[in-house]
């Protein structure tokens, strides 16, 4: 997953990085709520019912995603929207990557450590999202339930490494748009701890004393820690603003790989000419003193002529 620097040419496809997250981040957020409101209004006596049978009024969002038909809309839409996530996933790695030679070198080890522990985690939410959508708690509600506690997990611990690995990163003094990026990644996770709290605390109420209304509670802490872990994910405009999606002919760079070349060329070739020109003339001159009758000189314009070139101890044995 190494950067390198690359020529890309006839241009396909350009996306910028902002449409790119906002669609991305979109389909989860638009669908859910599609989901929540049209159960709600519609079915609202079969998405409010619970295992104690006390007052609910605010269904949970297993609950609105795992009808039909909200469940086919969900699924489409988690479907094309983890999906480019595993691509930002990489995109990561390779910004994180980049400020490796800068960190200290007895702390490269633990960087890189929180580089790769981070990707898993991020591959690990986005995996767990895509499954416990599809199945949902009405298919299976023991398998649904683990899955989405591993989604907790995983999405609130590569929040909080995240977060660490981002501010480690900035070795010299932040941006405007990283400053921005930073703090509203503190911000949405300080949200969607809190929230996680609250939903720990209403869950157990109802599960183990039945409080009326405590499953509300629940579902509400719910939807907050869904739109706070998409309100993390899409800071990554400010890290990626200037970046595209590029579909493209790709190619090495050559500027460099010719400007080298023809350094390297245009010496022999001038050494090579004048050489040439050199031993013309030296060869002129020997075609003009045999003529003459006279012996050539052993130079020619300070370069040695063939004549010159030829020993004398072998002329002699030659006789």
């Amino acid at each position: 997953m190494g950067v390198s620097k690359l020529n890309v040419s006839d241009n396909l496809l350009r996306i910028p990085f902002f449409r790119y997250a906002v669609i991305t981040v979109s389909l989860p957020a638009i669908s859910l709520a599609y989901c929540f409101w049209s159960a709600y209004l519609f079915r609202s006596d079969e998405v409010n019912d619970t295992d104690c049978n006390v007052t609910n009024t605010i269904p949970s969002a297993s609950a609105v995603t795992g009808i039909r038909p909200q469940a086919y809309v969900w699924r489409i839409c988690i479907g094309l929207h983890t999906t480019p996530r595993f691509f930002v996933g990489i995109m990561y790695y390779n910004y994180y990557n980049k400020s490796l030679p800068h960190i200290k070198q007895n702390l490269q080890g633990l960087f890189r450590f929180l580089m790769r522990l981070c990707f898993f985690l991020y591959t690990v939410e986005c995996s767990c999202l895509q499954i416990v959508s599809c199945i949902s708690n009405k298919e299976n509600y023991p398998l649904h339930e683990k899955i989405f506690i591993g989604f907790m997990v995983a999405s609130i611990a590569h929040m909080v490494f995240g977060t660490i690995l981002y501010r480690w990163s900035k070795y010299g003094p932040m941006t405007q748009l990283e400053a921005k990026s930073y703090f509203w990644k503190k911000f949405h996770l300080l949200w969607i701890s809190l929230s996680t709290v609250g939903l720990l605390w209403f869950f157990f109420q109802h599960r183990v004393h039945c409080v009326p209304g405590a499953f509300s509670y629940f579902s509400v802490f719910e939807y907050m820690i869904a739109y706070a872990n998409m309100g993390y994910h899409v800071t990554g405009y400010f890290d990626f603003y200037d970046k595209y999606l590029i579909a493209g002919s790709v190619s090495q760079p050559v500027t460099n790989g010719s400007s080298i070349l023809s350094a390297e060329s245009s010496q022999p070739v001038t050494n090579g000419s004048s050489i040439l020109s050199e031993e013309s003339s030296g060869d002129s001159a020997l075609q003009s003193n045999m003529s003459n009758g006279t012996s050539p000189s052993p130079t020619t314009n300070g370069t040695p002529s063939l004549r010159s070139r030829i020993p004398v101890g072998n002329k002699n044995k030659a006789h």
